[in-house]
């Protein structure tokens, strides 16, 4: 027997191990979406927390057409809230598992020992989305911000409305400590002490702000003309729902259904005004008239933005903790 015969046998084992190997692999690579094995974990179904405003739009579209289905999340629940502390404190239990909201919110929350992640900013990705403004009442004789310097102006403290008014302000060159402030959280009751004239100032965001403007009132500082980008509302998602198996894959099928519903309504704006006056209670006199935002696909705020608000709540000492835009972004910048 010679040398090549003998090393036969030797050769057909060591091929039928590596096709019952490649076998195994191939076996394992076809599993279903629950096998730890898989790679392609399964979406979760979905809690996410939004006020009636104008924000949330895209989110409303894509669960009438389907998209998040579409996209594989076998479920989202939209959950409104008539406030965001009422908001805020669901998230804080549990209750909902994503939120609308904004780079403050975002920011207590971690701050507070409930880790949260940006996922996409939702409107304001530049200064020409989503509107907030500083108005005085019908009749003012004031016509400028720097009229304003130690003038009580309505808004929310520690919140985005209030960075937008500080910001405003500075740029209009009002010292920091000649802004002063009256706390007036819920926005229609500070729209109707604006109108009737029981505040001499107030800021207000968008529907608001343009009903203000119908109803005689004049817009004297404008976050759509800034100098810097000052309001984002963000969609943020816990990072305890992202670390489950699968949360991180339902992001990402809310992301693609976003992406869907955002091209719709930038394409056809008007179609969705109906849905802005079923979802956001659009006022009356804007349900024919208001002007229906343009929207962002999905993407994250900038660092620097970001960076800016964290530097402001740390000056009015209203950051608890140290807050970095990575740990909001899960991004170094």
């Amino acid at each position: 027997m010679t040398r090549a015969t003998r090393s036969l046998p030797l050769l057909l084992v060591a091929a039928a191990l590596i096709a019952a190997a490649l076998a195994g692999c191939t076996q394992s690579s076809t599993s279903g979406p629950e096998s730890p094995h898989s790679g392609t974990p399964t979406p979760l179904a979905l809690r996410i927390g939004t006020l009636p405003t104008e924000d949330s739009l895209p989110l409303w579209v894509a669960q009438d057409k389907g998209y998040f289905a579409i996209e594989g999340v076998p479920q989202v629940q939209i959950i409104e809230f008539q406030s965001a502390q009422e908001r805020d404190a669901a998230f804080a239990s549990g209750a909902i598992d994503a939120y609308m909201g904004d780079i403050i919110a975002a920011a207590n929350q971690q701050a507070a020992g409930k880790p949260n992640t940006i996922a996409t900013i939702m409107l304001g990705a530049d200064q020409s989305q989503g509107r907030f403004g500083i108005a005085v009442p019908p009749k003012s004789p004031v016509t400028d911000l720097g009229q304003l310097a130690n003038v009580p102006i309505g808004t929310s403290s520690a919140t985005i409305q209030e960075y937008v008014l500080d910001g405003l302000m500075g740029e209009a060159g009002v010292a920091t400590d000649s802004v002063k402030v009256t706390n007036v959280p819920k926005v229609p009751v500070r729209f109707q002490l604006l109108m009737s004239g029981g505040l001499k100032a107030a800021a207000l965001p968008e529907p608001f702000l343009t009903l203000a403007e119908q109803g005689g009132a004049k817009i004297v500082g404008d976050d759509t003309k800034a100098k810097a980008n000052l309001s984002q509302t963000v969609l943020v998602f816990s990072n305890a729902f992202l670390g489950k198996e699968g949360g991180a894959a339902t992001e990402s099928g809310v992301l693609m259904a976003w992406d869907h519903a955002v091209s719709d309504i930038n394409k056809s704006p008007n179609d969705y005004r109906q849905t802005l006056v079923d979802k956001a209670k659009l006022p009356a006199p804007l349900a024919t008239t208001y002007q229906v935002n343009t929207y962002p696909m999905h993407q994250l705020p900038t660092k620097a933005d970001v960076d800016a608000v964290l530097s402001w709540m740390r000056a009015k000492g209203y950051l608890k903790a140290d807050v970095t835009y990575q740990q909001l972004t899960g991004h170094a910048q």
